[in-house]
């Protein structure tokens, strides 16, 4: 090669490089810099919503090239495309028509320009939902596209370049879903995962497309009922469109459903614009063998493996008719082997003779009835003989089911006959030779009596295993059905299990009768009755529920409801000597129970029970409470939602209860965590309140309690009640133990709810005193708590009343100098601890304690008094009377002044007293041997204390006007803490609650 040469290649390299680089280099500034997304974006949008009657959003247009190389395009993401064909505002589900997450458009304008061709390279969509709607009048969602004469404005004198042809060279649409809803035909179809490629090239005459499409799932509903699901379909087509005929026929297509493979032929075509869809396409199986058959059977029961076979097989049918505005084409099956025989590579035993033919018509528009018949069904070989045959008519109605068998059928023969999946295995022999004839509308409505069962059904050591998916049964029985116009069978079952995932049932003998009377009246349920007993029966679902029973006998009568004779009505008695049950956390056990009830359905799934369900013992365990539930003969009342217990009588731990009312909705908060609610009457011989709350705080330590030797003496905690409890109780209760008190008579209304529990009024006996109080208690976790009460002890101990409420002596310290019985009120509300104590700077409390009479022990505060004062008996003094308002608010308890004899003095006390202990109280002295009335100071605190001589300040501070202004006011602060407690019981208050109670 010269000089010259080489000089002229590397000179035109450098300039095609230069222009390269300054094209590429411009593209990436056109890009970049000029056509941008934030300029595109608006435009475009502005564009496709004046060109198109629906609302187009989306986040960004980006003009692409190097993704789409060598030419440019448009990707746009994040868009949403709202129909305005049948709603143009107000939109609603059904006019969202499009949305996807990427979009990209790539088109060639040149051709479009120099050729009057429209040249769409690539359109491709990902992530995208496509809902395609029309409504009762045949209104379409995606008719989007206006008309000319809306976008512009007719130009008579200029001419529009006709499109001479269309290409399509691909549209991809990948993990798409699309809805179509066609409520003209009532016709509802939904398509998941959806993958498509469509290549098509639309010229004037004729047009070519070819398709390739799959899904994962089909479903597919007509007139409100579901006809195809889960159904995986596949299609491979070349098409032709002749415009002029305006028909398209199908060449070369294969479908596949669920891996099946058929090939489809055909035509669609439309007479008219906007007229019905004449369709006529034609299926088959495309390789029409016994080993395609075969391997319809899903692979997780049959392996794929090698398959010698012999017969003729067919399969085909049409779909033929007009599709459009309430016009569906009608569907056709026929299915056909003939005389095949097969056998299995490297298995034993074969088919020798297989046999069966089967047609199928369906009208979606319901003008025909529908029907599915098998006319025959033979299968022989492995030491089996299968004949069957069946018929189904009025499919799309009310199906009217035929059926018969005459079948021997080895089980373990045919388990060497079939090449079974690994863990999958059968086993034993049936017999069957019956007949059946029913409609469906029978079933859904338990309408047994109607069923026509007549022959027999045996099964000899029959077994279903698979160790994959964890699913065995187990039988052997034997079942015959004499009935001539009614349903009349002995069953006779021994040795029966099943076993899933989720259930386990085991049954040693179950022997039953069932017969029903003969139909009259065909708008009522026909009588049908059972009676069975059975032995041993063991059942599962779960964890979550256990069932065992030793031996029952039980009778069963269905029969019309007495609300609407077309409805079920069952009455079951049932009679069992041992029942145990567990369901979650709760257990329980019965002994030579049973129940007679009553249900009645009244729609779907809803049913209302009623009867009695009696036992001789029963013993209930709960995961909220440690102490078992022992229940002895008692009778409960089921109904109308709710359980009714009359004097039913139950023992927990150490206390005795009997309760008589109602129970509501108990089922429901076991087992979704309702609300249980409750309107009962309570009596008692013994409550042991300690023991409870004990058992209440510890669920799980249940050695120690169930023996029964907690102590009173035990410390006690907060205790929390659960949240789904609304309970409303009368007590009368004759002993109550509760820490070192015991209380007896106890008789008031008890309400339970909020997490609270609220004594309303309660009277009772104790502290060797009348004792009426009302009390709010409330905790929502175990390390705090809130109570509010309400106190009246009329002639009550000192002594006992510090012992019952401990904290009155850090309250009032001079209480430990008295002797004697008085009269104490007191309202209060206070924050608890863990331990059920009160946390004193949170107390709120107003008190009145009145007595007469009461002796001046020696107490350290009032020894020094004594002395200083000099008193006559400075040991032991009484007291005429006393009368003392006191309130707590803020850490700091007032002591209102208060008029007491004692010796030869009269005097006022009162004063204050902080939560560190420190007081300051004044004794101002009205009457003494002094010639001069005189007061004392004492401040301090009881390991240093100061007194001293002053001035007498309460002179005019215990007259009668200035008590009964004192009284007022501590009874005013007392009904402030009353309505505060109670704001905590309201079903209805939703403000601001007490510290400790929210």
């Amino acid at each position: 090669m010269n000089k010259k040469l080489r000089k002229t290649i590397r000179l035109t390299a450098i300039s095609l490089g230069a222009l390269l680089t300054v094209f590429l280099l411009a593209v990436t500034i056109v890009v970049n810099f000029i056509f941008t997304p934030e300029k595109l974006t608006p435009v475009v949008l502005n564009v496709a919503n004046q060109s198109l009657n629906a609302r187009l959003q989306m986040k960004s247009v980006e003009l692409t090239f190097f993704s789409t190389f060598p030419r440019f395009g448009l990707k746009v993401t994040d868009g949403v495309l709202v129909s305005k064909a049948i709603n143009d505002t107000l939109w609603q589900k059904t006019d969202s028509l499009v949305s996807f997450k990427k979009c990209v458009v790539v088109v060639n304008p040149v051709d479009y320009l120099l050729h009057d061709k429209i040249s769409l390279r690539y359109l491709g969509l990902e992530d995208a939902s496509v809902y395609a709607f029309k409504n009762k009048e045949g209104k379409s969602n995606w008719d989007i596209v206006k008309s000319t004469e809306e976008t512009v404005e007719e130009d008579t004198t200029s001419q529009k370049p006709q499109i001479q042809e269309i290409d399509i060279n691909r549209v991809a649409l990948k993990r798409t879903n699309v809805t179509f809803d066609d409520r003209d035909t009532r016709v509802y179809a939904r398509v998941q995962n959806l993958n498509m490629n469509l290549k098509a090239s639309l010229k004037k005459d004729y047009s070519m497309l070819a398709l390739e499409y799959d899904n994962e799932n089909l479903l597919f509903w007509q007139d409100g009922q579901l006809l195809v699901n889960h159904l995986a379909v596949g299609l491979n087509a070349d098409m032709q469109l002749d415009r002029v005929s305006r028909r398209l026929t199908l060449k070369d297509t294969g479908l596949t459903l669920n891996g099946i493979a058929l090939d489809l032929s055909g035509t669609l075509g439309r007479d008219t614009i906007g007229g019905p869809a004449s369709v006529d396409l034609t299926y088959k199986l495309h390789a029409p063998s016994l080993e395609t058959v075969f391997n319809m059977i899903p692979e997780s029961v049959l392996k794929r493996q090698e398959l010698t076979a012999k017969g003729e097989v067919t399969l085909e049918g049409t779909l033929k008719g007009l599709y459009g505005k309430q016009r569906m084409p009608e569907a056709t099956l026929h299915m056909s082997i003939n005389q095949a025989s097969a056998k299995y590579a490297d298995l034993p035993c074969g088919i020798d003779d297989l046999t069966a033919e089967f047609s199928g018509y369906v009208d979606f528009m319901r003008h025909k009835p529908s029907y599915a018949d098998l006319k025959i069904f033979r299968f022989k070989g492995a030491h089996t003989d299968i004949l069957a045959d069946g018929k189904v008519e009025d499919l799309l109605g009310d199906p009217d089911i035929t059926f018969h068998t005459r079948s021997e059928i080895d089980l373990t023969a045919l388990a060497k006959t079939f090449p079974l999946q690994e863990g999958v295995s059968i086993g034993g022999r049936v017999g069957a030779d019956f007949r059946l004839h029913c409609r469906l509308s029978t079933i859904q409505k338990q309408d047994w009596g109607r069923v026509r069962l007549k022959g027999k059904l045996d099964m000899q050591d029959m077994f279903l295993r698979d160790t994959k998916k964890n699913f065995e049964f187990t039988s052997q029985a034997a079942l015959r059905f004499i009935g001539e116009d009614n349903l009349a069978a002995q069953m006779n079952i021994r040795k029966a299990s099943l076993r899933t995932a989720a259930i386990s049932a085991n049954l040693d003998e179950l022997n039953a009768t069932v017969r029903s009377t003969n139909p009259q009246d065909t708008t009522r349920l026909i009588d049908v009755e059972c009676k069975l007993q059975m032995s041993r029966l063991k059942g599962e679902m779960g964890d979550s529920l256990k069932v065992f029973s030793k031996k029952a006998k039980a009778s069963l009568h269905l029969q019309p409801g007495k609300l609407n004779p077309a409805m079920p009505n069952i009455k079951v008695a049932l009679e069992t000597d041992t029942l145990f049950c567990r369901m979650g956390g709760m257990k329980m056990g019965m002994d030579k129970g049973g129940f007679n009830l009553t249900a009645e359905k009244v729609r779907d799934s809803v049913w209302l029970p009623k009867g009695i369900v009696g036992f001789n013992r029963l013993t209930l365990r709960i995961p909220e409470l440690a102490l078992p539930v022992r229940m002895r003969k008692t009778a409960v009342t089921v109904g109308d939602r709710v359980i009714t217990l009359k004097n039913a009588s139950m023992r927990i731990g150490r206390s005795n209860l009997t309760a008589s009312g109602s129970v509501y909705g108990l089922y429901a908060a076991m087992k979704k965590g309702k609300m249980l609610k409750a309107n009962l009457e309570i009596a008692s011989r013994n409550l042991d309140c300690n023991q409870l709350i004990n058992a209440l705080n510890f669920p799980q330590d249940t050695l120690q309690i169930e023996t029964d030797t907690v102590s009173s003496a035990e410390p006690m905690q907060l205790f929390v009640i659960p949240k789904n409890i609304d309970f409303e109780l009368k007590t009368n209760l004759n002993k109550v133990t509760y820490g070192n008190m015991v209380f007896e008579n106890v008789q008031g209304a008890v309400d339970i709810r909020n997490q609270a529990v609220y004594l309303k009024k309660l009277t009772m006996r104790g502290l060797e005193a009348d004792l009426e109080t009302t009390l709010v208690y409330r905790a929502r976790r175990k390390t705090r708590g809130y109570a509010g009460f309400d106190f009246r002890l009329r002639k009550v101990n000192i002594g006992k009343l510090v012992d019952f409420i401990p904290s009155l002596d850090t309250i009032v310290p001079m209480l430990r100098s008295f002797k004697g019985m008085v009269d104490f009120d007191a309202t209060a509300e206070a924050v608890l601890d863990s331990n059920l104590n009160v946390k004193i700077p949170s107390l709120k409390a107003a008190m009145h304690i009145k007595g007469d009479s009461l002796v001046l022990m020696d107490g350290e505060t009032f020894a020094e008094i004594s002395k200083t004062l000099m008193f006559k008996n400075k040991k032991r003094n009484v007291f005429d009377s006393i009368s003392v308002n006191l309130t707590v608010q803020d850490g700091n308890v007032t002591v209102y002044p208060f008029l007491l004899q004692i010796d030869r003095y009269k005097a006022a006390v009162g004063g204050t007293q902080g939560l560190d202990m420190n007081f300051n109280y004044h004794i101002s002295v009205l009457k003494s041997p002094l010639p001069f009335k005189a007061g004392v100071n004492i401040t301090g605190n009881l390991d240093k204390m100061k007194i001293r001589i002053g001035k007498a300040k309460y002179k005019d501070a215990v007259t009668p006007v200035e008590i009964r202004k004192v009284d007022s006011t501590r009874v005013n602060m007392g009904q402030e803490i009353i309505h505060s407690f109670e704001r905590v019981i309201s079903r209805t208050y939703r403000g601001k609650l007490p510290q400790g109670a929210e």
